[in-house]
């Protein structure tokens, strides 16, 4: 049986053979309807463009994107790192885009990603983002989403179950007697950031205690800013719903004369190297970042193997107190104590 060929495809969209290697291509020059009859047939005759070339995609680059949102985030960084190791077993090498928590960026580097012919992309998206990633989906590009989803694009994915981590969090705060709790929430362009915040929510109301929410976007500023905000509002128990706003909240803490734990009980986000330099020790959720990379490469070997797949693979997160008697022995504050 003969391959088939990008003249195949000019022929079954009915356009010229510059027009259809200018679609597949992603030449901005293309109005959208021709760029989709081109892409609507090169998907029915299974043909994928050449890396190199702009014929059959015989063989593969046997390179695979990752798009995520900020490699200065320590989570982020060590997830490349899961993701990279897994996939230079298989033989693939990794491009790493990172997009600086901006969804415009992200937008540029998906844009790039697909241009530059990779044989699939993981991405831990923002919901902003997602006319640009379905021009991806729509290119024939194997996506796999790592950490974050878009509800309804049909995408596999591997995220972090967090439900029950934050729940015995807001146990944990109770227990050290707190009252009011303050959350130090993420951007709502993300599913982790709004799920995380509906999942405190939940688990505040079946405590039975009052709430105050400080709205950040997964940076360090904004854990300090969240943290100033709520100890004005005098909370006397605080947890930050990210590994780079827990770093802030740490900060702000030690800035106003608020000892952490011991002080102030607090519970941050994600067990990351950092965190172990940190007196006293913190109470942390900590996802599977092993188990979530090694994953995601696997889905997308899977679709790279002609098997789609729309599985989203939840991996449960937990609480992870520290040793000894530090958690055991905080004390909460003074809600009048300390000014911001």
């Amino acid at each position: 049986m003969s391959r088939t060929t990008i003249k195949d495809v000019a022929a079954e969209a009915g356009v010229s053979l510059g027009t259809a290697s200018r679609a597949l291509s992603g030449n901005g020059s293309i109005a959208a309807p021709t760029r989709e009859r081109v892409l609507a047939a090169a998907r029915r005759l299974n043909f994928v463009p050449n890396a190199q070339a702009g014929s059959l995609r015989s063989e593969r680059t046997r390179t695979i994107g990752l798009l995520i949102p900020d490699i200065r985030n320590p989570f982020f960084a060590e997830l490349a790192h899961v993701v990279e190791r897994r996939a230079r077993s298989e033989g693939l090498s990794v491009m790493l885009c990172s997009a600086d928590e901006d969804p415009q960026q992200m937008h540029d580097y998906a844009t790039v990603l697909r241009r530059q012919r990779v044989d699939g992309i993981i991405v831990a998206p923002f919901s902003t983002a997602r006319d640009s990633l379905r021009e991806l989906q729509g290119s024939g590009t194997p996506l796999v989403f790592l950490d974050r989803t878009i509800p309804g694009m049909g995408v596999p994915a591997v995220v972090s179950d967090t439900r029950d981590a934050i729940a015995d969090a807001v146990r944990y705060l109770v227990d050290q007697g707190a009252h009011r709790i303050g959350y130090i929430s993420g951007p709502s362009e993300t599913t982790t950031g709004v799920e995380r915040l509906a999942e405190f929510r939940a688990a505040a109301a079946a405590s039975g205690v009052d709430i105050e929410i400080a709205h950040g976007d997964f940076q360090e500023h904004s854990g300090r800013l969240g943290m100033r905000s709520l100890l004005a509002r005098g909370v006397d128990g605080v947890l930050a719903s990210d590994s780079l706003m827990t770093i802030g909240a740490f900060k702000e803490c030690r800035a106003a004369g608020v000892k952490p734990v011991q002080d102030l009980p607090f519970v941050g986000f994600d067990d990351i190297a950092p965190f172990a330099l940190l007196q006293p020790s913190l109470p942390l959720i900590c996802q599977d970042l092993h188990s979530m990379g090694t994953a995601a490469v696997q889905m997308l070997l899977t679709q790279l193997a002609g098997v789609t797949s729309s599985q989203e693979l939840r991996l449960e997160a937990h609480l992870k107190l520290p040793s000894g008697s530090e958690a055991d022995s905080a004390q909460p504050i003074d809600p009048h104590h300390h000014e911001s």
